[in-house]
């Protein structure tokens, strides 16, 4: 990207700013925003802000008009796409991807389809449509989205594009809303966590860079210090953090997900890895948070929602009595603005928010996350 087209795409809002201004604008933002939480008084560990050019995930928008291919990220606040050969966010092997990608994408669109409209047969093209692009720790996943569907012309090109290109793994589409389809599997996706492999199941949720998806898991390991025991993992997706809990000799863990691919996938894996002291559970925990039953006996939790937050959990856990909660909660928050709701219902339910760190993994953007502490004291559980 060029300096204004960086200016205009809406995933760096911040990148005009030098380094060390914009790390004090993002400690400062997110600051303020905790200082909404009533009777809070964490220790603000050391941020964690990712190197720029980390992130393994995009999702590109594509458009073909008057023989001319666009590939990347709308302008912000606008639907107006702004063409890229290179992105200064994306990781090395997806910037070098975009090229080819650019040549396969044309070519695709410029293959015909017959279509039949009424009684009549009709000709239509792909002329645009959404890639979301995963450097996976083998290799390259991609998964097209398309509104029309593409014929046998269309697969034999997937074919060729994937078998020339070797750091490819997967190809996939979608037609509309329909469920992926796997065109060509040369090799799985993988996943390396605490020495386990796990392989990736199409369209599911993985942190933006493997830097972060590295930091977030060591910071959880040190929050939960040298607790062990019986533990739930919830919201786990894929089980980023099921896997290096599961791994410390003494724990027992729940992980509770309504995601199926990503349960799915966490199953898989925990059966070819050997991991055996992991239940798996399929709930959703917006409507049906887990309760008093469900946690009976459990030392620990691991929160880690999607953006509108764990309120209905929390508000769970302020349900028990002291003797039933956790002793030690880590939470995992996207979003500093619903975790401040989260964070005053557990410190109403009598939890210290001990501490605190800033992940910043989208490098500037105005994004932030969080990985919080909460602690019961002896004399909050009676004894």
């Amino acid at each position: 990207m060029t300096n204004e087209q960086c200016q205009n795409c809406g995933g760096c809002a911040l990148r005009g700013l030098d380094e060390k201004t914009y790390r004090q604008t993002k400690v400062i933002d997110f600051k303020n925003t905790l200082s909404q939480i009533k009777f809070a008084n964490p220790q603000y560990d050391t941020p964690i802000f990712i190197e720029d050019g980390q992130r393994r995930r995009a999702d590109l928008a594509f458009s073909y008009e008057k023989k001319s291919l666009k590939l990347g990220f709308n302008e912000q606040k606008t639907h107006n796409l702004i063409d890229i050969t290179h992105c200064p966010m994306l990781d090395s092997a997806l910037n070098d991807f975009l090229e080819p990608l650019h040549r396969f994408l044309t070519e695709l669109c410029q293959i015909s389809i017959t279509v039949k409209n009424k009684k009549k047969l009709t000709t239509a093209y792909i002329h645009s449509g959404s890639v979301q692009l995963l450097h996976a720790d083998n290799g390259i996943d991609i998964l097209l989205h398309i509104e029309t569907a593409p014929q046998l012309e269309h697969r034999l090109l997937v074919a060729d594009f994937v078998n020339a290109i070797p750091n490819i793994c997967r190809f996939s589409w979608q037609i509309k809303n329909t469920l992926p389809e796997t065109v060509v599997e040369k090799i799985a996706p993988e996943l390396h966590i605490a020495d386990c492999i796990i392989k990736i199941p199409q369209g599911v949720f993985l942190q933006a860079s493997k830097q972060a998806e590295t930091m977030m898991i060591a910071k959880v390991l040190e929050y939960m210090d040298n607790t062990r025991g019986k533990m739930a993992d919830l919201f786990c997706g894929l089980g980023t953090f099921t896997y290096p809990l599961a791994k410390l000799s003494g724990n027992e863990l729940i992980s509770v997900d309504s995601f199926a691919p990503s349960l799915k996938g966490l199953e898989q894996a925990l059966n070819f890895n050997q991991i055996h002291n992991v239940t798996v559970i399929n709930k959703n925990l917006f409507k049906y948070p887990l309760d008093a039953a469900d946690l009976k006996d459990i030392k620990a939790l691991v929160i880690d929602p999607p953006r509108a937050g764990a309120h209905e959990q929390c508000r769970e856990i302020a349900k028990l009595s002291p003797e039933q909660q956790p002793e030690k909660i880590v939470f995992v928050s996207c979003n500093p603005k619903t975790f401040v709701y989260d964070a005053e219902l557990l410190i109403n339910a009598g939890y210290a928010f001990a501490r605190v760190t800033l992940i910043d993994q989208f490098v500037y953007s105005k994004h932030e996350e969080l990985i919080a502490l909460f602690t019961l004291t002896p004399k909050d559980k009676g004894e």
